[in-house]
């Protein structure tokens, strides 16, 4: 608006304080100038200069508390560049203030103040957190953080799909940057409407959001101040990508990378394409890869157009579109440019001079009503370095919870709203020493056990188990310092098991008393395809306390001490040694089903304490060299 010298003012300020009235109220504030910065997806900023007959204003009446200014749009004839006469109307700006400066005297009566004042959203810059959040859209994401803030009302405007975000990490991100960041990731972005009393955020993803001015075109004339001249008009072109491939790795498609690409569809000058390639795309589904792909063509594609210019309407805004009624340079007429940016300037000294002069302008960038505006889309998540504590998830009664790729569920330690529950959190990977096609090691960490966890690339949407450790309840299997010099595995019998319900293998390393135990809980199989050789420098002792012991072989079993050995085949059992003795404390059975033969190289001595009875129902026949007298045996009666 040109410098206008009338009565009225046209800067009014609404404020904990009072609203701007004609004379000056004592104690209340009144707007003698503006400068005001807009953009899409970015909070304002106004900066408010103010009048008042109260020497001290106490922070506490202003700070985080609405006011509101209206522009009042004066009417005179001829404010439009085509002769005609527009109606009167406002332009409003509302929000709330986040600092306030005491400058000094304006005059012998006026005191000076400078008010910053922003939108209910830019308070969420002064809060930080992390947190996760399951199986929600991003709507829902964002409308959860808004509503703990008191950032209303909010209008989204979502002209396309919506998807569910299975898992989504906020880590030591203000609420802002997290809010924006996944505007950013859907391809929506932002902007305020305003009233009198009240500042609309409003969230959409497409230009048909864009609402238009009033007046049906403006004109790029050189001379001349009315509403609907721009007196300045800079048209900025400049190279852009050629294409964008996005790709990651979804563990349950190892042979299918997730892939996204884009082509612009400007012409690419030069000789050469600018593609960009980016890993990790940070999501395991195709579509929401090939989304930010297409989001980042057409930011770098809205960008490489931008007009700047100069004006008075002061409707323009972020969220508007407007009619330029011929390009000055091609001459083509009624093309239709939207609003990325505005910087508003505007004065009012009503309130300290006798007779009003106000005057309104703004510098701002547009671009083409037709192109897809989008935000910068590059990935702008926090990068996840180092460990991470967490604890691990299972459903009630349950000590191993894991899905058929060994996954497990856990709660990062920094959840400390205690979000992530069993039955929504994510299956998290488990690294292991070796891994193979059902061969390698498993592990699988235990309900309420801490483990260590990482994040593949870094992305905090992807995190990966790689160990377990102690804390002061879960203390190591082997105390120390009385048994550190042990190593090894002691398990856990499941369900239910204590302290007693274990199998444990361990190396204790203590020198001198150097030992490897095996412990199993119930049964020990060992199976060998082949061979098994067993080399024992000392002694061996196998006892079965209350059951027996069975060795077994299809062909022949050899036991053997020097020269003295025991060979078992399936047809016979020999007994060769130097000597053999055999003794019974009690009686002694030796049957033979068929013939026994006995050979006695030297001598055979035959001790007998009490009777023989040697029962014959053949013959006896006994040979030797040396006759010596009969010995008469009695007749059997």
């Amino acid at each position: 608006m040109p410098a206008d010298s009338r009565n009225e003012p046209m800067l009014l300020l609404t404020s904990p304080l009072g609203d701007d009235t004609l004379p000056v109220q004592q104690g209340t504030l009144h707007a003698i100038e503006l400068t005001a910065v807009e953009e899409l997806s970015r909070p304002y900023e106004l900066t408010l200069t103010v009048v008042s007959t109260e020497r001290s204003i106490r922070p506490q009446e202003l700070l985080y508390q609405p006011v509101g200014l209206t522009v009042r749009r004066i009417p005179r004839g001829g404010d439009a560049a085509d002769g005609t006469t527009r109606p009167p109307e406002n332009r409003f700006f509302h929000g709330v203030v986040r600092r306030m400066e005491a400058i000094g005297l304006a005059r012998r009566d006026r005191w000076t103040y400078r008010l910053e004042v922003v939108p209910r959203l830019w308070f969420l810059s002064q809060a930080e957190d992390s947190r996760i959040f399951q199986a929600m859209t991003a709507q829902e994401i964002l409308q959860t953080i808004f509503a703990e803030h008191g950032v209303q009302p909010v209008e989204f405007r979502i002209y396309r799909s919506n998807p569910v975000r299975e898992y989504t990490t906020q880590y030591n991100e203000t609420d802002l940057a997290f809010a924006q960041r996944l505007l950013q990731e859907s391809g929506w972005f932002y902007f305020f409407e305003h009233t009198k009393t009240s500042h609309t955020l409003v969230i959409t993803d497409g230009n048909e959001a864009f609402k238009p001015v009033t007046l049906p075109s403006h004109w790029v004339i050189h001379e001349g101040n009315n509403f609907d001249v721009l007196d300045r008009w800079e048209e900025t072109h400049s190279t852009a990508h050629g294409e964008v491939w996005l790709q990651d790795y979804d563990p349950t498609k190892p042979n299918t990378p997730v892939d996204g690409r884009e082509d612009t569809t400007l012409p690419i000058a030069g000789a050469s394409r600018r593609d960009v390639y980016n890993w990790p795309a940070a999501t395991m589904d195709n579509q929401v890869a090939a989304d930010r792909a297409k989001f980042r063509i057409q930011h770098a594609e809205v960008v490489s157009a931008l007009t700047h210019s100069h004006g008075y309407d002061h409707e323009f805004a972020p969220g508007r579109r407007f009619t330029l009624a011929r390009d000055p340079f091609t001459r083509a007429e009624g093309i239709d440019y939207a609003l990325r940016s505005v910087r508003h300037k505007a004065s009012d000294d009503s309130w300290i001079a006798g007779a009003a002069i106000a005057s309104y302008e703004n510098d701002f960038t547009c671009f083409l009503q037709k192109t897809p505006w989008r935000d910068d889309a590059r990935n702008t998540r926090p990068v996840m370095a180092g460990i991470f504590a967490a604890t691990v998830l299972g459903n009630d009664g349950e000590e191993i919870h894991a899905d058929p790729l060994g996954r497990i569920k856990v709660r990062l330690m920094f959840d400390h709203r205690k979000d992530t529950v069993a039955g929504k959190a994510i299956w998290v990977r488990v690294i292991q020493p070796w891994a193979g096609n059902s061969w390698g090691w498993q592990h699988l960490p235990r309900v309420g056990t801490e483990v260590a966890v990482s994040f593949m690339s870094g992305d905090p949407d992807n995190p990966v188990v790689v160990g377990g450790v102690y804390n002061e309840v879960m203390q190591p299997v082997f105390p120390v310092p009385s048994e550190q010099t042990k190593s090894g595995l002691r398990t856990r019998s499941t369900l239910r098991g204590g302290t007693q319900d274990f199998s444990e293998f361990s190396i204790d390393d203590r020198k001198g008393q150097e030992l490897v135990f095996l412990h199993a809980q119930k049964d020990h199989q060992v199976e060998v395809e082949n061979d098994e050789t067993v080399i024992i420098h000392r002694n061996q002792t196998v006892t079965s306390e209350t059951g027996s012991i069975t060795i077994s072989a299809m062909q022949s079993i050899t036991l053997q001490v020097g020269a003295s050995r025991i060979v078992l085949t399936p047809g016979s059992i020999s007994l060769v040694a130097p000597a053999i003795s055999v003794t019974s404390e009690a009686a002694m059975s030796l049957t033979a089903g068929a013939a026994m033969q006995m050979t006695v190289g030297a001598a055979l001595n035959m001790t007998i304490g009490a009777a023989w009875l040697a029962t014959v129902t053949g013959t006896i026949t006994f040979e030797t060299a040396l006759f010596i007298a009969p010995i008469p045996i009695p007749a059997t009666p």
